[in-house]
């Protein structure tokens, strides 16, 4: 009986480890129906100004990791990532041309409700590259526009218009009535100071037309939100000539409160369907903007907000989450992503779950710290250097999700350079933990019948190249585990040999919770 046993596990065994192939609807050589051209700084970045001379040191300390960790992604599209310094400490925020880099005054439970900075801040952008361009954030909360207008004229100064993409007022004033604002404060204020103050700033420092982003607002645009793009452009915000953009911020999850902290979960983040049922919430905002001729972008997201949570959002599974998050957007044609960095601020919910620290959804901790350790990239960012190849170079990309219906996990993306298909972007969202079995991973993996692709491409088989994104698990926490193409970047080096692989026939397989980008041609 024991042997029978035996032999009925050994024939059950190569069927445990079948893979599932999948064959994919047909693609088009060109990019028919595909997004607007797309930035190659599609995948940015916002840091809180309270703590952006940690992320870039000075002339004399600049901050190594954060540089290596940017030429890594310049190196890859061709230019930097774009920088917003900005968040809600601008809004206490007070520009002194006599004091030093950063002052911060703290509350007794830790909260930053003033933030003085002075002509060596700057210095802490200095480590970015030269290509990087910065959204300047100014205060709107203190409602006094010559604080507005001095940290204008000082960006003016010290960083010049060659390196200013825009410049925005405030940050979430969506959320400034009861506390800055009066209890009634509504969209139509919003939009009547917006278009008070730009006039006034314009006139007082000869700004040129189309140099501010409006918007920057928190809440979802759902019905019933206080202020969306579309309320503004209704109200006449883009009447006078100011607006460069519009932006909304993004944030999928919370810790702020026991109810969404409740849901901010692992398995719920790594879900295809729940990212692009999210993300779809801008379409409106998204088709304002573009009936304006503005672009819309989201000027600042995370997956958690109220600084993350440990073991969701600085493990492996938020690599997945934002490699599906910036490219499906990329897809609806929002222009450019600034995944906000930073620390717990206290003063943002009296309920929130996190205490005073770096972030636990930061992609990288800038310095040595007691909570983190030593300063290092988080297992999060590979997600950025696989966004970056899947965009390229070129500055022709165009993107468009493809849907598999039969696989919903699968999230597969084609990305045209100009007229030709070049790759394919495929993200197995099916949930793999550390602590999955050999057998119980191969039943999720998944293997694609590339022939169609490759056909339509009218490329060799043997020519096409694979770079895969990967980790033990989903749950990894360990930025030494978590890789792109064999590599791993927690001290900001490239560890480790670089692994191109090849097909194996027509197929790539794709195991769960891990991503691989296909090149149908040689890379631009």
């Amino acid at each position: 009986m024991l042997l029978l046993s035996f032999l009925v596990a050994a024939a059950l065994a190569p069927q445990l480890r079948a893979i599932q192939l999948v064959s994919l609807p047909p693609i088009s050589s060109s990019p028919v129906g595909a997004s607007q051209v797309v930035d190659r700084a599609l995948a940015s970045l916002s840091i809180e100004p309270a703590y952006l001379t940690s992320y870039g040191g000075n002339n004399s300390s600049p901050n190594v990791l954060t540089r290596a960790l940017m030429q890594h992604l310049e190196s890859r599209t061709g230019v930097g990532p774009d920088l917003r310094p900005g968040g809600i400490t601008i809004d206490s925020s007070i520009f002194n041309p006599d004091g030093p880099a950063l002052v911060l005054t703290e509350s007794s439970a830790g909260g930053v409700y003033r933030t003085n900075f002075g002509p060596a801040y700057y210095e802490s952008l200095n480590v970015f590259p030269n290509s990087t361009m910065f959204v300047i954030n100014v205060n709107l909360g203190n409602e006094t526009i010559k604080i507005a207008r001095d940290e204008l004229a000082a960006a003016l100064e010290y960083i010049g218009w060659d390196r200013i993409r825009a410049f925005e007022l405030g940050n979430e004033a969506d959320h400034y009535a009861g506390g800055s604002r009066p209890a009634g404060w509504a969209s139509a204020d919003y939009t009547a100071e917006f278009l008070g103050w730009t006039a006034v700033l314009t006139h007082n420092l000869s700004l040129p037309r189309a140099i501010f982003q409006a918007g920057s607002f928190a809440d979802d645009p759902v019905p019933g939100a206080a202020m969306t793009t579309v309320d503004l452009i209704n109200e006449g915000v883009d009447t006078t000539g100011v607006i460069k953009l519009f932006n909304q911020h993004m944030y999928q999850y919370s810790t702020c409160d026991p109810v969404r902290n409740a849901l901010a979960t692992l398995p719920n983040l790594v879900n295809h369907t729940n990212i692009t049922s999210y993300v779809n919430l801008w379409n409106p905002q998204i088709a304002a903007a573009h009936r304006q001729g503005k672009e819309f972008v989201v000027g600042e997201y995370n997956s958690v907000s109220c600084s993350g949570k440990e073991n969701v959002t600085n493990t492996f599974g938020q690599a997945l989450w934002l490699a599906d998050t910036v490219l499906y957007s990329a897809s609806v044609n929002i222009s450019r992503m600034y995944l906000h960095q930073g620390a717990t601020l206290v003063l943002q919910s009296g309920t929130q779950a996190n205490t005073p620290g770096f972030s636990w959804y930061d992609l990288w901790y800038p310095v040595d710290t007691e909570r983190y350790g030593v300063a290092r990239a988080s297992p999060s960012f590979v997600a950025y250097l696989f966004i970056a190849e899947t965009i390229g170079r070129s500055g022709t990309s165009r993107i468009s999700l493809v849907p598999i219906t039969q696989q919903p996990d699968i999230a597969l993306y084609a990305i045209w350079d100009a007229q030709h298909l070049g790759r394919l972007a495929i993200l197995n969202m099916a949930h793999r933990d550390v602590s999955t079995t050999a057998d119980e991973a191969a039943a999720l993996a998944v293997s694609l019948d590339l022939s169609g692709v490759i056909a339509a491409a009218g490329v060799p088989a043997t020519g096409v190249t694979l770079k895969r994104i990967t980790a033990p698990g989903m749950d990894e926490t360990d930025s030494t585990s978590t890789v792109w193409a064999g590599q791993s970047y927690a001290d900001g080096s490239a560890n480790g040999v670089e692994v191109t692989e090849y097909l194996n026939g027509n197929a790539v397989e794709v195991g769960a919770s891990e991503g691989v980008l296909v090149f149908l041609r040689a890379s631009s």
